[in-house]
């Protein structure tokens, strides 16, 4: 079999002082040996093998509605929402009609059936959402799985109907991390579809994020056995998670950010400027970049490094957004020269001192 096994004593006191003796296994599986990009043949052996138990199960998948988005596969153009520069996702309607939809300003849109840009009916869903899935299991188990998108609700009602609706269902398909488990329901096998998802996104804390992602889940879940699917394997973010090791994570992140001058190493600020009119942004933009130059000259601050970059969302709700990011062991000493010289919040620039992010 393609994986790797990482067995774990976990001990939890029970009444009269006894203690009870779980072994957790975390199952890691290498995506880029399997037949199939989405279930390994591990996945698919634990499916059948707790279903036929009449065991709980839950599936991650990190995207939601039917598919992550859609594509030509003649000329590889990907519809856009014309309010942020993000892939329109494609999602089933309960009558069963099909929509795009911009998760991010929730615009809906016709599922295109030409592609717009080179004219070819070639058009095909890529990535697995939620629905897909959950369509999945229906046709290969026949079992009808919930599907729960979102845990944030504040109802007292909302909270204990869908904790109702978990626990009659065997299976649960999420697209996030639950912050706390519902109580009195225990699952008895977790499948991360894609471990390797977050650490798409072009951030120096990404690593971090992700092995938080999974090692509570599994320190959250201590009677639950886990299937990692991942296409890298050793990313030391998904193994160290998988040896349930905060020692091994942080040596490797620290020297990653020392190398780079990432806090705690060094500090950062991220500006932030938003237009409605794309030419516009980049003469503010452009301008502001020049004067920080020139301020960088001029008070002989030679180390510090100042970038301008579009953030991951280059279009938000109908505006246009870039960064300009300064790094540098210590930045607020430039920040408070940026501020006697340069009026930035009058000019619409957002600052983030210092800033956890740069995307």
């Amino acid at each position: 079999m393609n994986y790797e096994r990482f067995d774990h004593t976990i001990k939890q006191w029970i009444m009269n002082n006894e203690q009870w003796i779980i072994v957790k296994r975390i199952f890691l599986v290498n995506m880029t040996k399997e037949i199939t990009p989405y279930f390994s043949q591990l996945a698919s052996q634990g499916l059948e093998k707790y279903l036929a138990q009449g065991k709980k199960i839950w599936i991650l998948v990190n995207k939601k509605g039917y598919a992550g988005g859609i594509i030509c596969h003649d000329c590889g153009n990907i519809p856009k929402c014309k309010n942020c520069s993000v892939s329109i996702s494609y999602h089933k309607l309960e009558s069963w009609d099909t929509i795009g939809l911009c998760h991010i300003c929730k615009t809906q849109y016709d599922v295109p059936t030409i592609c717009p840009s080179c004219q070819s009916t070639k058009i095909k869903d890529f990535w697995l959402g939620v629905q897909k899935v959950a369509e999945y299991i229906k046709n290969e188990y026949n079992k009808e799985a919930l599907i729960v998108e979102s845990m944030t609700v504040n109802s007292p009602n909302k909270i204990k109907k869908i904790t109702e609706e978990i626990a009659s269902h065997q299976i649960i398909i999420w697209t996030s991390l639950l912050a706390t488990p519902p109580k009195n329901i225990n699952f008895d096998l977790i499948i991360f579809l894609n471990a390797d998802l977050g650490l798409n996104i072009p951030d120096y804390t990404s690593a971090e994020r992700n092995f938080y992602f999974l090692y509570e889940a599994f320190v959250k879940h201590p009677t639950a056995n886990f299937i990692v699917q991942s296409f890298n394997p050793d990313q030391y973010s998904i193994r160290s998670a998988c040896q349930l090791s905060k020692e091994n994570f942080y040596k490797q992140d620290n020297v990653f950010r020392e190398v780079n001058g990432y806090p705690p190493f060094g500090e950062l600020c991220v500006i932030l400027y938003k237009n409605e009119i794309e030419e516009s942004l980049y003469t503010k933009v452009d301008t502001l970049y020049t004067d920080l130059l020139y301020l960088k000259e001029k008070y002989e601050l030679k180390d510090i490094e100042i970038y301008s970059t579009p953030p991951l969302i280059y279009k938000m709700f109908g505006k246009y957004r870039y960064n300009i990011i300064l790094k540098w062991p210590n930045v607020r000493q430039f920040m408070d020269i940026i501020f006697t010289k340069l009026n930035l919040a009058k000019k619409g620039f957002k600052v983030d001192w210092m800033a956890e992010s740069i995307v």
